[in-house]
């Protein structure tokens, strides 16, 4: 069955995707309404890859949401629930794919109701009858989306630098250079230990020699257990979720690019000034921090801390521009699982863990927002109300058998 008919007529764009400059004879009213457009493009365009993707399309997301939208007439007789996912859908695909075409398939669906949560204008603009209308205003948010990741991996390079030339226990000697990736990566026995899997000893230098080497089944890149991403940046191999994705480096990068006063510096989270170059004191910006502007109510999310995990390793590796693999690490991958380790087991325990990882992550960046508050409450409900049945359980105890049976 065809995709919904959204019009193949090519057409100007509507408000906002091809505004000229107003003329002496526009209305002040429109040419106001399309400057307010264009910075609403802009502010959404450039959380796409923050909340919702890190390198796929809105086209991508888009056709995901249109093959879900045909099933209840294309698949009457689906016995899968509202998986997105039938076997008249993988006819065409081999068996041995069908699980990951899946996944995937379900993980473009939760990143088009995220970016449906953050461009709100979405479901008006994918039914512009105009294909070229459509695809413009797709390019431009993408645009941004990607400045964004740019400007986001520009500012944690020199920020994440200073943060361990500078910090109290253990910092990186010789110091890293703010300016450059060039000493980082494997090569540089700081950052190599930082990005090496757990289940490697670093400080074996028959190891990192292996490592770097890439021999005897020795791979950097072949698991997503690193160091980087621990508490206190040590990780147990017989026990791999103790301390994950609590590490202190991964809250501070987080912070220097949603929280930060320098992620907030200038209009839309412009460039920071270098931190080796003085600077003249000035009154704060006006500008909101980066997750004020993006809406994110004080709530830390699973894609949020999927991609600043993926800034973090690519800050220490050596790679001299973006690049969505590099030298045998899949990025996209690494931020698929980190997405998957929060949603991907769906029993009540695997829920009750992520929830809880995630308030541990709002107590973290936002400790005053009422998302952490309600949190906190709850938690300090439930400790209560473990004390009071432990006690209880305590006195029945010590009471005699006998008596009880009265």
């Amino acid at each position: 069955m065809p995709p919904p008919d959204r019009g193949n007529s090519a057409g100007p764009g509507d408000a906002g995707d091809n505004i000229p400059p107003p003329s002496s004879n526009d209305d002040c009213g429109q040419a106001e309404k399309d400057i307010i457009d264009q910075k609403e493009l802009r502010r959404c365009g450039r959380g796409i890859r923050r909340l919702v993707t890190l390198c796929g399309t809105v086209t991508q997301l888009v056709a995901e949401y249109d093959r879900r939208l045909l099933r209840p007439e294309s698949d009457n007789n689906n016995t899968n629930g509202d998986d997105g996912n039938s076997d008249e859908d993988d006819e065409d695909i081999p068996p041995e794919k069908r699980e990951e075409v899946r996944s995937r398939r379900d993980r473009d669906y939760q990143s088009y109701l995220e970016l449906a949560k953050l461009v709100l204008a979405l479901k008006v603009r994918i039914t512009n009858p105009h294909q070229e209308a459509r695809m413009l205003y797709y390019a431009r948010l993408l645009d941004c989306a990607n400045n964004a990741r740019s400007d986001d991996t520009a500012r944690v390079k020199p920020n994440i630098a200073n943060l361990l030339n500078n910090r109290a226990n253990n910092p990186a000697s010789p110091p890293l250079d703010l300016e450059t990736r060039d000493t980082r990566g494997l090569q540089n026995n700081f950052t190599g230990r930082l990005i090496c899997p757990i289940k490697y000893d670093w400080e074996d230098p028959v190891v990192r020699a292996k490592i770097r080497d890439c021999v005897d089944g020795h791979n950097a890149s072949d698991d997503y257990w690193l160091r980087c991403l621990y508490e206190g940046e040590k990780g147990d191999p017989e026990d791999v979720e103790k301390g994950f994705l609590k590490s202190a480096l991964l809250v501070k990068t987080f912070q220097m690019i949603f929280t930060s006063p320098s992620s907030a510096r200038g209009n839309l989270d412009a460039e920071p000034v270098p931190e080796r170059r003085e600077r003249r004191k000035k009154a704060p910006s006006k500008c909101p921090p980066v997750a004020e502007q993006l809406r994110m109510d004080g709530q830390v999310t699973t894609r949020s801390i999927a991609y600043v995990a993926v800034q973090l390793h690519f800050a220490l590796c050596d790679a001299t521009h973006w690049m969505n693999h590099y030298n045998g690490f899949n990025y996209e991958e690494f931020y698929e699982f980190i997405i998957d380790f929060f949603e991907a087991d769906q029993t009540p325990e695997g829920k009750a863990a992520s929830t809880e990882l995630l308030n541990w992550w709002n107590i973290q960046v936002f400790p005053r927002s009422a998302a952490t508050r309600a949190a906190l409450s709850i938690s300090a409900r439930q400790s209560s109300l473990t004390v009071l049945r432990e006690q209880r359980r305590a006195r029945l105890s010590r009471i005699p058998s006998w008596l009880l049976s009265k």
